[in-house]
């Protein structure tokens, strides 16, 4: 695990437009889906990964030493999402979404392609079919960029799925398409601009979000010794 922290993390947009790529997994790391990670080697090997959030990019840092992008890489609105949106209309690459319920994606789709008209959305479908609906929709759809809002774990297992089967560029993105769909602020943001600038994003999750908070107290400080096992093992050997 920690050769796979130490050599696979990514700055995206970096990555891609210096070596444009046309088959990638794109996924991103917290203290929830470490666990998942760990289990299986078979992605490590192939998967590219981002932070989400501070906490897990500053513990990780630590423990593994490594250099990594003080820039926010989520899938969202305020950070990485308009870059991968600006980069396919430029590349004229079509994208497929993959999240939310049906009426969450349809709102989304709305959205996007209010903010987005160079976009080429070539079909999309609701994060609650099983993996082999969404897969067989994605590569009947014909689509060079996925984005997968599937929610941990689904949306690691379906995008590993995917590449093995499929040429493309692959993200994970979390509750984006939900949060997106259900957003009141002014260019599909999730947060509020005066969270964004404060950092106070965690926060804002917990209040909106209480299963959130349940997933910290859990995982998080559990994350924190296995990372620090995991290094120490990796040091010995």
């Amino acid at each position: 695990m920690i050769k796979f922290l130490s050599n696979r993390y990514v700055d995206v947009m970096d990555y891609l437009n210096s070596s444009n790529p046309r088959e990638e997994l794109f996924v991103y790391l917290n203290p929830f889906n470490y666990f998942y990670y760990r289990s299986r080697p078979d992605i490590q090997k192939i998967a590219r990964y981002r932070m989400d959030g501070f906490y897990t990019n500053f513990v990780v840092s630590f423990f593994c030493d490594i250099a990594l992008s003080p820039s926010r890489q989520s899938f969202d609105m305020t950070s990485l999402a308009p870059k991968i949106f600006d980069y396919c209309a430029e590349k004229q690459l079509s994208i497929f979404f993959a999240g939310g319920d049906e009426s969450e994606v349809e709102i989304f789709i709305n959205k996007i392609r209010t903010l987005n008209s160079g976009l080429k959305i070539s079909g999309y479908c609701s994060g609650y079919l099983n993996d082999a609906d969404i897969i067989n929709k994605i590569k009947q759809s014909g689509a060079d960029v996925v984005v997968l809002g599937l929610g941990n774990i689904k949306q690691e297992r379906v995008g590993f799925c995917l590449i093995e089967q499929y040429k493309a560029l692959v993200f994970t993105c979390g509750a984006f398409i939900s949060q997106t769909a259900n957003s009141n602020v002014c260019g599909g943001a999730y947060y509020p601009g005066y969270i964004n600038k404060l950092n106070l994003r965690w926060c804002y999750r917990f209040f909106k979000e209480p299963h959130v908070f349940t997933r910290v107290v859990k995982y998080y400080p559990k994350f924190l010794f296995q990372l620090f096992v995991d290094s120490r093992f990796d040091i010995r050997n």
